[in-house]
């Protein structure tokens, strides 16, 4: 989509105040959100296109990974992206490796043998993690992204591992309130309908089509930009290695938020496209947060 095109979507509602819950007059609101920002370079390229040239309107950025600084850059040169913290407990990737923010004798039951986090939500899960360390290592990623000018707009969660018993969700969401951010997903936004079994070509007619038939509500559009380039192309997941490189999905997701078939169905449909940090704002101005 040109950079034009873009910009008349976004005049449909990005970066425009809204409402939480459903949409006045039963229309249709909707969050494109991008996750792994920051885990290698080329997501941070895919990341930046897709807010720029696309309908991008919330980036889930990882602090631990060693790409992070890079993204924290293009925050701060890009101010008007609205971005949270995909807060991070595991590191799924053969080869591609990380631990947590803070030095490991601090977090050790959070880190196997080597002082990298757990491959799977499961695996991390079974070792035992100890509470305390937990919110100390999530406080540690907030601030580390406060410390390097990331206007932090909500926050999220990486394989679901800040999410994967009662305990562990309760310090996710008390540490958002001290933060005064929201939490994807637990504002009434619905992740949209599954696409179904589509390949990486077909999956920017698949999500046009999936946007066309969408039914009035708030809802959140997941995607992972990527590109397909060398280095996304040696990125493969440790635990189910037969699935192969990521690169050719990751790039259809930045492919379909740049879509000028994408965009004309959001422009048809005028859906209501916005952002966490429109939500933050507006929920801090009501005394919500």
């Amino acid at each position: 989509m040109s950079e034009r095109s873009a910009n008349d979507v976004r005049a449909s509602g990005a970066g425009a105040p809204a409402s939480r819950g459903e949409p006045v007059g039963g229309g249709i609101r909707l969050i494109a959100r991008g996750d792994d920002f920051g885990f290698c370079h080329a997501a941070n390229v895919a990341v930046e296109k897709a807010f720029t040239e696309g309908i991008l309107t919330s980036a889930s950025l990882m602090v631990p990974p060693p790409w992070f600084e890079e993204a924290a850059d293009i925050c701060r040169r890009h101010p008007e992206f609205q971005v949270g913290v995909h807060t991070t407990l595991t590191a799924e990737w053969q080869f591609y490796r990380w631990g947590p923010v803070l030095p490991v004798t601090r977090v050790p039951s959070l880190v196997d043998k080597d002082g990298c986090f757990y491959p799977t939500s499961q695996a991390f899960l079974e070792a035992g993690p100890k509470p305390d360390e937990v919110e100390a290592e999530l406080r540690a990623q907030v601030e580390r992204a406060l410390e390097h000018g990331v206007d932090v707009a909500y926050l999220d969660y990486h394989m679901r591992a800040a999410r994967v018993t009662p305990e562990i969700e309760a310090i996710l969401l008390r540490i958002a309130a001290d933060y005064r951010v929201p939490v994807s997903r637990f504002l009434g936004d619905t992740d949209t309908p599954k696409l179904g079994d589509v390949t990486a070509q077909d999956k920017p007619a698949a999500i046009a089509r999936m946007l066309r038939e969408l039914e009035p509500g708030f809802w959140l559009l997941v995607t992972h930009p990527g590109l397909d380039v060398p280095e996304m192309q040696a990125i493969r997941p440790s635990f189910k290695r037969e699935r192969g490189s990521i690169a050719p999905s990751r790039a259809a997701d930045t492919e379909a938020l740049t879509s000028e078939e994408v965009a004309a169905v959001i422009r048809e449909r005028g859906i209501e496209l916005v952002g966490y940090r429109d939500l933050r704002d507006e929920m801090r101005a009501a005394g919500e947060l």
